[in-house]
């Protein structure tokens, strides 16, 4: 059976790190997800994307919240897909209210946007699909990776749409987050210099670690990543 997260944070830390005082280890794990999947190619979570979801006559929007969108498509009168261009929602009121114009989209070159404004933030396309069914010419289909959150989220082995090569980042990431949490309770705790002595060292190489992963994933040879 595949290890989990917090197997492989365990590891990496080398204690039970869920046994300390601290209660934040869930949103360690969350906070650690996003990054990565905020860093991560885009083509690279689009190979492993989770079936997309479908717009047509009866469902012309999108509940976004908690989702990062990865791609929109819309396909023309011919069924050929089209890749939508993201726009603001200024932008897009501006180009979609008040009559065609030299910037209007069309079924050749569609829009969308991510619209906040009914409090619950929503995905628009332009033109507005009007097909009758799903992958039909004049449907859309949004792919994306859902940010996971929970409490759950340390006992999980893999995540819908997220793909394994990431798993190793986010351990990484999450051990950070945990010694940082672990260092400040040290310090107002007034632990004695080996143990804070040990933590940051302990710190200090899963940094370089988790700089080295993000690098491989991404192709970033910048030294910036995570700090």
């Amino acid at each position: 059976m595949p290890a989990t997260i917090g197997q492989r944070i365990q590891d990496l830390i080398g204690f039970d790190y869920s046994s300390n005082s601290i209660n934040s280890e869930d949103e360690a794990i969350e906070v650690a997800c996003a990054e990565v999947i905020d860093l991560a190619p885009t083509s690279l979570l689009l190979k492993y994307a989770v079936a997309p979801a479908d717009l047509y006559t009866d469902n012309t929007t999108y509940a976004i919240e908690g989702k990062k969108i990865l791609r929109v498509i819309r396909f023309d009168a011919g069924a050929v897909a089209r890749v939508c261009e993201k726009v603001d929602i200024t932008t897009f009121k501006e180009i979609t209210v008040g009559g065609a114009s030299l910037y209007t989209p069309s079924k050749g070159s569609p829009v969308y946007t991510e619209d906040p404004e009914t409090g619950s933030p929503l995905l628009h396309v332009s033109p507005v699909p009007t097909a009758a069914g799903t992958d039909t010419a004049n449907a859309a289909k949004i792919y994306y990776i859902t940010y996971p959150t929970g409490a759950s989220t340390e006992s999980l082995s893999a995540i819908d749409g997220l793909p394994n090569e990431l798993e190793h980042a986010i351990a990484l990431k999450a051990s950070l987050y945990i010694l940082q949490t672990m260092i400040s309770d040290a310090i107002q705790e007034d632990e004695d210099d080996e143990m804070l002595n040990m933590l940051n060292n302990q710190m200090q190489s899963i940094q370089g670690m988790y700089q080295a992963e993000m690098q491989r994933i991404t192709g970033d040879k910048g030294d910036q990543i995570g700090d």
